[in-house]
């Protein structure tokens, strides 16, 4: 089966996810999750909306990277076909939840942890493709915590608490579970 894509989505798909993570990114600060040493915007530096915007430009040529490499070994057809706006707005709204959610939840990280991890399994579990969304959330959750971690280590940002390269273990349940909006975001503005 040949894949249509169009790439003009990959803009739009990027500019929504990084207005609403810039929303939540507000949050963090708000809650003492996160701090800029050089804020200028609402306690954020000027460079979180563009950085956003960038990570989901990534993040999209990433996924389509992955689906093509692998589409001889794993089944990614239903993640790679267009798909209507309510199960984005599904995805969206949940993994805003968790983003909010990481930010008043912050002051017990361990807990986070349990929070993202488990109910990440349930949606799993009740998800369709599960070895590529799976494939999909492992490697958003060690790329973005590593990026993370360099963003921290060159003193952009700070965590109030860091459990690995200077970041909460619980981002990557945060992570994981944006692994299914972009799964989401993928199939209604870029898969045709």
């Amino acid at each position: 089966m040949t894949r249509t894509i169009k790439y003009s989505g990959i803009f739009i798909l990027a500019l929504l996810a990084a207005i609403v993570a810039t929303l939540c990114d507000a949050i963090h600060v708000y809650t003492q999750t996160l701090s800029y040493p050089d804020s200028q915007f609402f306690s954020q530096a000027w460079w979180v909306f563009p950085g956003f915007f960038i990570a989901f430009c990534s993040m999209a040529f990433i996924y389509l990277w992955l689906a093509d490499t692998l589409k001889h070994w794993i089944n990614s057809t239903l993640s790679c076909h267009h798909e209507n706006t309510q199960t984005l707005v599904e995805a969206l709204t949940l993994f805003a939840l968790v983003y909010i959610l990481s930010g008043f939840g912050n002051f017990d990280p361990v807990a986070l942890c349990w929070i993202f991890y488990i109910s990440f399994l349930i949606r799993w579990g009740f998800s369709y493709e599960r070895l590529w969304l799976l494939i999909v959330a492992i490697t958003l959750a060690i790329g973005g915590m590593f990026f993370e971690g360099l963003l921290t280590e060159f003193g952009l940002v700070k965590y109030r608490h860091s459990d690995i390269f200077n970041v909460p273990y619980w981002l990557g349940g945060v992570y994981m579970h944006g692994a299914l909006a972009l799964r989401a975001g993928m199939c209604r503005f870029i898969y045709r």
